[in-house]
């Protein structure tokens, strides 16, 4: 980082699930303006149990938030990253809703969000964890989102439940959802289109 901002102009977005990156917060000071502080936020504090189970290597969550809180309160630049909101875990209204009220609360400039992938063993890894873990009904609703047919109006649903919480908290205007649009039924793709408020189509 110090040899990407010995560069006049460059700027850095820090993004990670690791709570250490605090440690270089007194680096970050000397360059407020040019560096972005992002920590991925997949989930609430009440969801830490199943968090730890399904991100083994990463951070707990309340230690993540909590580094996202300290470099707020030293004034520097943040972003918000809820990536990724898995259904069943993080995808829910309130969960939602809590998560945007607290990056708006750690200053965020934007806030960054996706659907899960459903291609490639990710989720099936997911799953597997999960049922270890005897957290059966989420494991269940991450299966049933490896299915198009389910997947599509799933992120429909995220979007929506993003859109209401920053029009609430902040505004869409700073909501940046990046979407594959082929992922999506035409049904679910038209409602996207209907109100596509933060979506950044990718792939067109």
């Amino acid at each position: 980082m110090e040899a990407l901002l010995a560069q006049p102009g460059w700027t850095v977005r820090i993004l990670t699930k690791n709570a250490a990156v605090a440690d270089d917060f007194d680096l970050i000071k000397k360059y407020r303006d040019r560096v972005l502080v992002g920590i991925s936020l997949t989930g609430t504090r009440d969801k830490e149990d199943i968090l730890s189970v399904i991100e083994p290597n990463a951070s707990p969550i309340s230690e993540r938030i909590a580094a996202l809180k300290k470099a707020h309160r030293l004034g520097l630049r943040t972003y918000g990253m809820l990536c990724p909101l898995l259904p069943g875990v993080a995808d829910a209204p309130k969960q939602i809703d809590t998560l945007v009220r607290l990056v708006k609360g750690c200053g965020a400039e934007e806030v960054f969000s996706e659907a899960v992938n459903p291609r490639g063993n990710g989720l099936v890894k997911t799953e597997e964890a999960l049922r270890k873990g005897g957290f059966i009904a989420e494991a269940e609703a991450v299966s049933r989102v490896r299915q198009k047919v389910n997947w599509s109006p799933y992120v429909v649903g995220l979007i929506r439940n993003l859109q209401k919480a920053m029009r609430k908290h902040m505004s869409t205007r700073k909501l940046r959802f990046l979407l594959y649009p082929s992922g999506l039924l035409v049904e679910d793709l038209a409602k996207v289109e209907k109100d596509r408020a933060g979506v950044i189509w990718l792939g067109k």
